[in-house]
């Protein structure tokens, strides 16, 4: 349940200028997680700019602590709000501001574990000084490429979806991977070596990966390996959904050129016996997909969707399609697609794969053709419903809220031991 700060707003903007800050309490007794009081997450993540599945994995992994004992404290802050200057540079890399905030919280709070979601730019490798230095055992989530490359995306090869280099730092940086800037993908590259450098021998953090590509891809270019663990996204759909027979396809996505949206509009069947396609999302590509899909039949953009109302989209689609060019770290709605029974349509490239696996079907290039095939396998099948029952299936075998409940006490355990 959210209960708020223990201060009012305006004690908290006082004394944390760095964040806001949010509480939540356990939902279940604290007895049950090994003591008198509950134990306590202290939890840090910056928001995107546009904001997407990674704020929806911020949510989730508090509620996850939340059920397994934890009182949970959020400190959040806004990208959006970041001054430009040389001082955000500065501070992209360091930022004393934030060590003495969180300093301060880590002390006022006393939490039991660290969890840290993004740190860029707006926080910095200063909360992982901060978290080193009070001793606190810390977990950092990692859903991209940003540790590795200042784009933060790679292809499954490990190349820069950008520059097509593995030289991330003389080519990336020169390129201007990141904003079509040099100097803000060598402020992004230097971030990143100021993380490494933070937890360089520190037993007590660990880097988490929602997927082994990832894992595998970023292990790489830590200063010392070995510090890696893969631990997937989950969701909280625990029953046998309601298998609903129907006629629509659904993307949700960010709209951005690795993603594949725009090739997935542009290519989309047409004619007598093509399926609807609703694609909900916003991004720099808004404009481009809205012009060609205002001149097909068939296609709808419908923009930015709520998370509830994604849900119950997925779960009135036959499919959803995740149509992603890159090497996908991990891909949320795909699991939470097969949480609703609703297949998924899905690139081969990146996690997607043995994310998906049973539930759902390849999609090998994003040509009209290979468009078609990937829909035949789903309207064309002679049971749907069978389908959809083995995208329900799968989910329910490795991704509910119970199995990642499990996987968080024993990550809990390892890096407190």
């Amino acid at each position: 349940m959210r209960t708020g700060s223990l201060r009012s707003e305006e004690e908290v903007s006082e004394m944390y200028k760095s964040f806001d800050v949010a509480r939540s309490k356990p939902e279940v007794n604290p007895t049950s997680a090994g003591g008198s009081t509950p134990p306590k997450a202290l939890m840090f993540h910056a928001i995107y700019r546009n904001p997407g599945g990674e704020e929806q994995s911020f949510a989730n992994e508090s509620k996850l602590l939340e059920s397994i004992g934890y009182e949970t404290v959020q400190c959040t802050t806004e990208n959006s709000k970041i001054s430009r200057g040389p001082w955000a540079a500065v501070t992209a890399v360091f930022s004393p501001r934030v060590l003495v905030d969180a300093l301060r919280i880590i002390r006022s709070e006393r939490p039991d574990i660290v969890y840290v979601n993004n740190l860029w730019p707006a926080f910095s490798a200063s909360l992982l000084v901060a978290a080193r230095t009070a001793a606190i055992p810390t977990l950092q989530a990692v859903r991209n490429y940003r540790l590795a490359t200042p784009s933060a995306k790679l292809r499954a090869d490990g190349t820069c979806t950008e520059c097509g280099s593995t030289n991330y730092f003389t080519s990336c940086v020169r390129n201007g991977c990141y904003g079509n800037s040099r100097l803000q993908s060598l402020v992004c590259y230097l971030s990143a070596a100021a993380v490494k450098l933070s937890v360089l021998g520190w037993k007590q953090h660990r880097f988490v990966a929602t997927s082994a590509m990832t894992a595998r891809l970023v292990e790489g270019r830590l200063i010392d390996s070995g510090r890696v663990v893969v631990r997937p996204n989950f969701g909280f759909e625990e029953n046998e959904p309601e298998f609903r027979s129907t006629d629509s396809v659904v993307c949700v996505s960010r709209l951005t050129p690795e993603k594949g949206v725009l090739d997935l509009v542009r290519n989309w069947p047409q004619g007598a016996g093509s399926p609807s396609l609703t694609v909900l999302g916003d991004g720099p590509q808004y404009g481009e997909i809205s012009s060609i899909s205002a001149a097909l039949d068939n296609v709808t953009l419908a923009g930015f969707t709520s998370h509830e109302d994604v849900i119950e989209i997925l779960r009135d689609s036959a499919a959803s399609v995740v149509p992603s060019q890159w090497a996908e770290p991990f891909g949320r709605v795909a699991i939470e697609s097969m949480s609703v029974g609703t297949p998924v349509i899905y690139a081969t490239s990146g996690a997607l794969a043995d994310i998906v696996g049973p539930g759902g079907t390849p999609l090998h290039t994003l040509e009209e053709s290979s468009i078609r095939e990937a829909l035949d396998r789903i309207f064309g099948a002679d049971d749907r419903s069978a389908i959809r029952r083995s995208a329900y299936r799968h989910y329910s075998n490795r991704f509910t809220s119970s199995k990642a409940a499990t996987s968080m006490r024993e990550l809990i355990n390892e890096v407190r031991s």
